[in-house]
Parts: structure tokens; C-alpha cells; sequence
């Protein structure tokens, strides 16, 4: 009986840890997670995002914009189109397209931690011939990375913490890192589950944020990257099982 409260409390629990990341996908702010939403959740929204925000051959803010299907319980895919000035005229004349999919291999238990393999912009489009391109030699690729992420949630007398790490690899001449692995801490304060604070390490910098779940439906997502640059953004999110 005690574990079967434990399942049925972590399971209504986790339904406020759901992230927006910066990519459209499920994971902590700039940094990948282990979370995984529910099978047959769509996610629409788009992010607000300061240039430290985007790989290193932008240089101006931007915008993204997102359609998210998780297609099994065990399956996540989006696409982020992502607006940047092409001919440099000092507007936004185009749209980055990254097709970015997650597998979970291993779903959290009681004492074992959530494992998933993720990839962002692993396709992209090239003018040559072959059209389809999944290296890293050609084609745009801004956001390519692979990763590993592993997700430990903590009940603490109703309070929700969350241990979240990856090991990131990138697959883009577009960016660097200068450290492969990220992760964060995630809460849930017991009073109010549908507040849930970030602490991360993206590789490159440390960002506090947090996103909040309004109308049942709504996610509001803001964080401020190394303590100087703000970003925000938002979904909605319904189920269609």
C-alpha cells in the first residue's frame, strides 16, 4: 500500500515537472532532461531568444517557433523553425527548420533514474543532389547536437526535487562546447506543483528560470542565461489519447 502511494503520488507529481526548453523539446532550459511528457501530449508554443542563446554565428535576437508530438511513451519529435536574417539586411528573412527526436530507454523508478537518447537537428536539407544530409560537413545543422540525459525526481514531504545530467556531442561546425556534459536541479514547491524552478549548467554558462502551468493547458517559461541575458517563452499543451 505505502509503495503504491509513492507510485500514485510521483505519477501526479510529475505532471507539473514538464520543461519547455529553448528547443521545443521537453527538457530543462537550455540543457536536455529524461523527462518525458505523457504518450500522445502536443506541445505548441515558441521562445523568445537572446543572441547568447543561439549557436556562435548569430548575432542578434531572435525568435523560435514549435510543434511537439509525443508519438509513444517512449518517443518525443518536434520541429523548431527558428527566424534568422539570411542576406543580412538587418531583418528576419527566413526560417532555420531543426527536426530534433528523443527515446526513453529506461522510465524512472523507485530507485533508478529516466534514461534518454536524444538528437537535435539531426536532419537538415543541403543543395546538393542528395538532399538530406545527417552530418555535420554540410547544410545549416545550427542546433546539431546528440546527447544521453539521465532524470532522478526526489518526493521530500511534497516538494518535488529533481536531479537532471547529460553528456552532450556536437554535430555542427556551427557551435562549440566547452564542457560535454550539462544538467541542472529542478523544484516543485508542495504548496504550488505547478511552479517548477531551474537551476542549469549548459555547457557553457549557468541559468536560473523556471516555468509555470497556467489554465491547465498553458506553460510560461522564463530564465535569465549567466545572470545577464533573459529569455522567455510559452505553450500550450493538450493530450489527443
Amino acid at each position: 500500500m505505502r509503495r503504491l502511494f509513492a507510485t500514485l503520488l510521483l505519477t501526479v507529481s510529475s505532471f507539473y515537472l514538464y520543461s519547455q526548453s529553448s528547443m521545443g523539446v521537453t527538457g530543462l532550459l537550455n540543457s536536455p532532461s529524461a523527462v518525458m511528457a505523457d504518450d500522445g501530449t502536443v506541445k505548441i508554443g515558441g521562445n523568445f531568444l537572446n543572441t547568447k542563446m543561439t549557436p556562435d554565428t548569430w548575432d542578434y535576437n531572435t525568435f523560435n517557433f514549435f510543434l511537439n508530438v509525443t508519438f509513444l511513451p517512449f518517443m518525443e519529435a518536434a520541429i523548431t523553425n527558428t527566424a534568422f536574417d539570411l542576406y543580412n539586411e538587418g531583418k528576419f528573412t527566413n526560417v532555420d527548420r531543426a527536426i530534433c527526436v528523443r527515446f526513453r530507454i529506461l522510465k524512472e523508478r523507485r530507485y533508478t533514474p529516466s534514461i534518454v537518447i536524444g538528437s537535435n537537428d539531426v536532419i537538415t536539407t543541403t543543395n546538393v543532389s542528395s538532399g538530406i544530409n545527417l552530418g555535420n560537413n554540410s547544410g545549416n545543422k545550427y542546433f546539431g547536437t546528440h546527447y544521453l540525459a539521465l532524470s532522478k525526481h526526489i518526493n521530500i514531504t511534497g516538494n518535488t526535487l529533481g536531479f537532471h545530467a547529460a553528456y552532450n556531442i556536437i554535430s555542427s561546425k556551427k557551435q562549440s562546447l566547452e564542457s560535454p556534459l550539462s544538467g541542472g536541479v529542478t523544484f516543485s514547491p508542495s504548496f504550488f506543483k505547478k511552479l517548477n524552478l531551474i537551476a542549469e549548467y549548459d555547457t557553457r554558462n549557468i541559468n536560473l528560470g523556471g516555468n509555470l502551468l497556467i489554465f491547465n493547458h498553458i506553460y510560461i517559461q522564463m530564465f535569465v542565461m549567466d545572470f545577464k541575458y533573459l529569455s522567455f517563452g510559452a505553450q500550450v499543451q493538450f493530450t489527443i489519447l
